[in-house]
């Protein structure tokens, strides 16, 4: 048998002509933030953000589960470490979680929603901050950090190693002053697997009740 004989240049070249003339695909139409979620355009002193905000009230049940917490905070505070959580009112509490660009953290991991909720005057109010494209960043962090400001402490899942640290770098980067630096902050994952270890041991759970 012959060896085969490889595609010329001239060959090659009216391969990749052909494939140009091809027609592209229809990029898919886009939609205006606006056009698409309920919300509206915040100013701040650094430009304008978007913000999704919903308002329930102090009665309102998810599912079964009361929004309002009536039992006394001195026991989570134990758990936490953090006698000051015991001391605060609710209205003192933001809930904080995050969506980025990525999960392994750095500087190159943007969260282009963050979400917030804080009790203002008897109502839970919960407010979504997007960022559409890496130029609103600094707009996106200053709202956020005005809504922030009442706040004395951070409640989040994992808030610790993921959320607030990313928050903190973007702050830095964008020469911002990170709002919630010295905030109490519980966050309830590691106290979750805490208890899910006990719920699985009783001895540990019967000294820890003693």
């Amino acid at each position: 048998m012959g060896t085969p004989r490889k595609p010329s240049i001239t060959n090659k070249l009216t391969t990749l002509l052909k494939a140009a003339e091809q027609p592209k695909p229809k990029r898919a139409q886009g939609h205006d933030i606006d056009a698409v979620v309920p919300g509206e355009f915040v100013s701040t002193r650094l430009g304008e953000v978007f913000v999704v905000e919903q308002r329930y009230a102090s009665d309102y049940l998810h599912g079964s589960i009361s929004l309002v917490c009536s039992s006394s905070l001195s026991f989570i505070s134990q758990w936490a470490k953090d006698p000051r959580i015991a001391d605060l009112p609710l209205s003192r509490f933001a809930f904080l979680d995050t969506e980025t660009t990525g999960l392994m953290g750095g500087t190159g991991v943007l969260p282009f929603l963050v979400g917030v909720g804080r009790f203002i005057d008897g109502q839970f109010v919960l407010k979504q901050f997007f960022m559409r494209d890496p130029s609103e960043e600094p707009a996106m962090l200053e709202g956020l950090a005005d809504f922030l400001a009442p706040a004395e402490a951070l409640v989040t899942f994992n808030g610790k190693a993921f959320d607030a640290p990313i928050l903190n770098t973007r702050y830095v980067m964008n020469r911002i002053p990170v709002p919630f630096k010295g905030y109490c902050h519980l966050d309830l994952l590691p106290l979750a697997r805490r208890l899910a270890h006990l719920l699985r041991s009783p001895r540990s759970l019967r000294r820890f009740l003693a």
